[in-house]
């Protein structure tokens, strides 16, 4: 089971401090927390030394040394004036931006060892509650400080996740190659009527990577395109938009549902509580799968199923033939499709796999990175609202079984992909903003969900509104606010 999402939020930046308080008394420099990576955060130590794999574990044991002795992090209300003049004096004008944007007169910074800093959401009282972490060393001053995610977990062990990491540094340098590497400097673009154009180039960026994957499926000949990922992630507008860009350049997309090859509702595994897990894999008719796309490629006519979700049962049409020419392409989008074992009688040769998921390069400072989780709750949030008339209470409600499922079913398969389209617009939040926060305000204060709903009302504080009407109609947030070109 997922660590419930306040407390995994809170022990996560606990450890940050132990972190940035260990780096400061070692190395006498910074540490940058730069994204999430594989359960944990990627962190870049800032000396221009090369640190050593003994300098890894001289930094481990000082972590462990202050966790041991349970030392007391200490809460600390400040002015906002005197937190501003602190972030300038120390030149962290990021920072100094960001308290700015706080609705508040005062803030709360947090102390350990003589050193202040502030963390989004709350700091454990003291270090001996953080008993859990690991540390991979990558290289280049570059590290993953991982921790526990469940509530079980007793091995931390980092997987590399090198095609994900890559994503994160190019588009990463591309906001530094446009001045906007902190939401204090989005903010500015804002503020200074600039946002209309930033977008325009962000979107440009987005769109050149579904032309360079349209351009890799045409180039390699490649007859299914399997396209996975977790929630809120955009799959449903990729996909359709990469059947645009295929169609432009000559072929023929034809999209294949993996929903409407479900076991017979029978056939169907079963949860611990009796309910039907249609989440599983051993929910899909593999035979029938693999042997159907088996006979596509052989250029044989198939009869493929529509699943009736009201009876439990496939159906068949006369209608619903599909004979591959040559420059047909089949698009498979689904919870499994990275899972090799989907697919595991078609050759390699035959197929791509892509990861569909929002990787924010934007950062609130250097110490907070914007999750993306948290981005993904955003939209879906949003979303729920508008389609299904579903309050907050109910994604949030929700969403950790959701999270569960892509933990069991997506996760453990993105190192399969060949492919990485991160879906994340720098911009994204600021428009995301004006449609999500009335709804987390109306969160009651007795909910067991109001303290959620406030964590995320503070996190938006940082950003400046963005109006919707500068968002095309072929924009993944579309999708969520709804106007879309693809609805």
């Amino acid at each position: 089971m997922l660590l419930d999402r306040f407390a995994l939020k809170k022990y996560q930046s606990g450890l940050k401090m132990v972190m940035y308080v260990a780096v400061r008394e070692l190395f006498k420099c910074d540490v940058f927390f730069m994204h999430s990576l594989d359960k944990g955060l990627y962190c870049k130590i800032m000396t221009q030394r090369n640190i050593t794999p003994e300098d890894i574990s001289m930094l481990e044991n000082k972590i462990k040394e202050i966790i041991a002795k349970d030392e007391k992090i200490n809460r600390k209300t400040v002015t906002k004036k005197d937190a501003y003049d602190y972030y300038l004096k120390t030149k962290e004008y990021e920072k100094a931006g960001n308290i700015l944007s706080l609705n508040s007169k005062t803030c709360t910074l947090y102390e350990l060892h003589g050193f202040y800093n502030y963390f989004m959401g709350t700091i454990p009282t003291s270090t001996g509650e953080l008993n859990k972490f690991t540390i991979n060393y990558l290289g280049d001053n570059a590290l993953v400080l991982s921790f526990p995610i469940t509530t079980d977990q007793e091995t931390i062990k980092y997987k590399s996740q090198d095609m994900i990491l890559r994503s994160f540094t190019e588009y990463g340098i591309w906001c530094q190659n446009q001045n906007v590497s902190y939401v204090t400097e989005l903010n500015s673009v804002i503020s200074n009527s600039k946002i209309k154009e930033f977008i325009k180039k962000n979107d440009i960026m987005m769109d050149n990577q579904i032309y360079e994957l349209a351009y890799t499926i045409h180039q390699e000949h490649k007859k299914i395109v399997l396209l996975g990922g977790p929630s809120s992630s955009g799959k449903t507008t990729s996909t359709r938009k990469l059947s645009l860009y295929l169609d432009a350049i000559g072929l023929n997309p034809i999209y294949l549902s993996l929903d409407d090859y479900f076991k017979e509702r029978l056939e169907t595994p079963k949860l611990p509580n009796g309910g039907y897990d249609f989440e599983s894999l051993n929910a899909i008719d593999l035979e029938l799968f693999n042997t159907q796309l088996e006979q596509m490629l052989n250029g044989e006519k198939v009869k493929v199923p529509t699943f009736n979700f009201l009876t439990g049962k496939k159906e068949y049409s006369d209608e619903r033939v599909i004979e591959l020419k040559e420059n047909d392409i089949i698009l498979i989008e689904g919870l499994h499709c990275l899972n090799e074992e989907l697919t595991s009688q078609i050759p390699a040769d035959k197929k791509l796999k892509v990861y569909i998921s929002p990787f924010m390069p934007l950062s609130i400072d250097r110490h907070n990175h914007i999750s993306t989780v948290d981005i993904r709750l955003l939209r879906r949030i949003v979303r729920d609202n508008r389609t299904r008339g579903y309050d907050v209470v109910h994604t949030l409600k929700t969403w950790d079984d959701v999270r569960n499922g892509e933990t069991a079913y997506v996760f453990p398969f993105t190192n399969e992909a060949n492919v990485i389209l991160n879906t994340a617009y720098v911009y994204e939040i600021g428009v995301l903003k004006i449609y999500v926060e009335p709804l987390l305000h109306s969160v009651p204060i007795d909910s067991k969900y109001y303290m959620e709903a406030q964590r995320l009302i503070n996190f938006l504080q940082m950003f400046f509104p963005i109006p919707s009407e500068y968002i095309s109609d072929d924009n993944i947030l579309r999708e969520f606010i709804g106007e879309s070109y693809f609805e």
